[in-house]
């Protein structure tokens, strides 16, 4: 949750602000601040943060001197990522004073630093109403103490906060799937559209056309993960509508999106899945760069090679397998040690081929890559043990 306290503006100039930053605005709130109003000042503040915040910062501070709460803390906003020590000092002060924002934002300044201080901070918050304390000690506290968690998600959420609904739903739809699906329900109606989008993904496998009407809600609300899910649960029964939410989910960034375009036309359109696979690659997408050295294997093995390797590097161990199986025959040395970085990941078919790559040379050493690739339920190991005993 973003640091906050950066809303409606304090009486003095209401009806200006409201018409936006224009010089008469600004004119107005001026001539009223150097009256010395400690309101018209912490305005000046918020109008000028954005386009000057030197001399917004300038007017924060005349105004904190003279006890101006929002505006201590608007200043701990304003200084939080180049200056966390001032930033904190000016939080405290408000925070002392009452101010609960104050005491939300301290929590979110220290919490990867010292949990135990912003828990502090965030209880005395949520014990006078702020419900995004309530939320943040829910978020602090999930992992480490579940019940509590919940219970102050639960009392952010019969205050109204979706986000906190939404938790809820996340932190029990294991436990206990009916739950969590009222919860996510509850956030979805106050416009959720992480809640729609889950509630899709809770009901994908027992209510598809449930699932379908929440993705779709989530998804012309502009939610991409919900557009991805669309074409996931379409591609079998519809693949033309499943391309087409893809398609709007790549257009806004989704590189899974993009990837699974990939896939739905490789067979149809070998060029077009390249193009797809190659914005998702670009994007950083290792399943993308190993479909790519697939896709190429057979007509450029050099290009195949290079997106292997560009997968392999990121940790993708069929990848590293491949790139064995491409350089066998010209490297064998090379192809062995892609095969061993696989296999020591884990990677059962890497195994398996370096007991090939080995049977004749070290027949010993083949036995045993077969033995623990057959261990992990590789039926093409089980067979060359079999074939190796007579």
């Amino acid at each position: 949750m973003s640091p906050r306290y950066e809303g409606k503006p304090r009486t003095i100039g209401l009806t200006a602000y409201d018409a936006g930053p224009t010089p008469i605005t600004e004119k107005a709130m001026r001539a009223i601040a150097h009256t010395g109003n400690t309101d018209a000042m912490f305005n000046l503040g918020l109008l000028l943060k954005d386009q000057d915040p030197a001399e917004a910062r300038s007017w924060y501070e005349r105004a904190a001197e003279q006890g101006h709460t929002g505006a201590m803390t608007n200043l701990g906003l304003l200084l939080k990522d180049q200056d966390p020590a001032e930033a904190r000092s000016w939080y405290e002060r408000a925070a002392e004073q009452g101010h609960t924002d104050a005491m939300t934002n301290l929590g979110l300044l220290l919490k990867d630093q010292d949990p135990a201080e912003a828990r502090s901070w965030y209880e005395r918050a949520a014990e006078q109403g702020d419900t995004g304390a309530m939320f943040n000690l829910g978020v602090l506290l999930a992992d480490q103490d579940p019940a509590e968690a919940r219970s102050w998600y639960e009392r952010a959420a019969e205050q109204g906060d979706t986000g906190a609904m939404f938790n809820l739903g996340l932190l029990l739809k294991d436990q206990d799937p009916a739950e969590a699906r009222s919860w996510y329900e509850r956030a979805a109606a106050a416009g959720n559209t992480d809640a729609m989008n889950n509630l899709g993904l809770l009901l994908k496998d027992q209510d598809p056309a449930e699932a379908r009407s929440w993705y779709e809600r989530a998804a012309e609300q502009g939610h991409t993960g919900a557009m991805f899910n669309l074409g996931v649960l379409l591609a079998d029964q519809d693949p033309a509508e499943a391309r087409s939410w893809y398609e709007r989910a790549a257009a806004a960034g989704n590189t899974d999106a993009m990837f699974n375009l990939g896939v739905l036309l490789e067979d149809q359109d070998p060029a077009e899945a390249r193009s797809w696979y190659e914005r998702a690659a670009e994007q950083g997408h290792t399943g993308a760069m190993y479909n790519l050295g697939v896709l190429l294997a057979d007509q450029d093995p050099a290009e195949a090679r290079s997106w292997y390797e560009r997968a392999a590097a990121a940790g993708n161990t069929d990848a590293m397998n491949n790139l064995g199986v491409l350089l066998e025959d010209q490297d064998p040395a090379e192809a062995r040690s892609w095969y061993e970085r696989a296999a020591a990941a884990g990677n059962t078919d890497a195994m398996n081929n370096l007991g090939v790559l080995l049977e004749n040379q070290n027949p010993a050493e083949a036995r045993t890559w077969w033995e623990r690739a057959a261990a992990g339920g590789h039926s093409g190991s089980m067979n060359n043990l079999r074939r190796m005993s007579g």
